[in-house]
């Protein structure tokens, strides 16, 4: 998935940067995924005196609720020592691009994620140009120090569009590539994504499709999104006892 951040400091901007480009993207016909780093350390996205809360209470540690238009998963993890991509396993593979909101250690100096930093004075428009590689945009209400950068700079209220054009510009084509291979064989084997050559792609797929095209009342055309998820043995083992039970 092609990503994006938006970082900065507590209300520089960040939220309605990114309200900007779900707003504009989704328009332009994108699947986006967004994603927000919530600092504080006795967080929780759960209400207290809820059925969840309760589920929780009681010692569940992954807690589903579903709607009639939203299903949401709460899990009681550690995420101290998470990197992007443990994080970024929790998005469906089938958006085309995720915003990120924060996560600046972890996305500071990655060249492949570029960086629109929110900012409200001039010396955060300073270190942010020092810590942040690559900087798309700079984005908030002061624009001259970003111009002495060779930064743009864009006012998102004003000019919504242009932002949104920015990164439509940027993500394009890889958002384009990746639409293409999504027909191609994906195999995770314990939450990890393989890297495969196309030659392996298609020698799997096309073995894979030919066992499954003999079950019964399966109709195969050979262009289906084929994912293979292995799990441990040993987990594999342990569901098939309490299946048995």
């Amino acid at each position: 998935m092609s990503i994006i951040a938006v970082v900065g400091s507590k209300k520089s901007g960040k939220t309605t940067a990114i309200e900007t480009l779900v707003r504009g993207l989704a328009k332009r016909g994108y699947r986006i995924a967004t994603v927000k780093h919530i600092p504080e350390v006795d967080f929780t996205i759960d209400t207290e005196g809820k059925d969840t809360w309760r589920h929780a209470k009681a010692g569940a540690s992954n807690m589903i609720s579903v709607a009639p238009n939203e299903i949401a998963t709460i899990k009681k993890v550690d995420t101290t020592q998470y990197g992007l991509s443990e994080i970024l396993r929790n998005v469906e593979e089938d958006m085309d691009i995720i915003i990120l909101e924060g996560f600046r250690r972890l996305v500071e100096q990655s060249y492949a994620i570029p960086k629109i930093v929110a900012a409200k004075t001039t010396n955060e428009i300073l270190e942010a140009s020092k810590r942040f590689k690559p900087i798309l945009s700079f984005v908030g209400p002061i624009p001259t120090e970003a111009a002495k950068l060779n930064i743009q700079y864009i006012d998102v209220l004003m000019d919504p569009d242009r932002l949104v054009g920015l990164v439509d510009k940027n993500l394009a084509a890889s958002v384009e590539k990746r639409r293409k291979r999504r027909g191609d064989i994906r195999i995770r084997i314990d939450g990890q994504l393989l890297p495969l050559k196309t030659f392996v792609q298609k020698f799997v797929r096309n073995t894979i499709l030919a066992m499954v095209s003999t079950l019964r009342d399966t109709k195969i055309k050979g262009d289906e999104d084929l994912f293979v998820t292995i799990r441990s043995a040993s987990r594999h083992q342990q569901d098939a006892g309490n299946a048995e039970e």
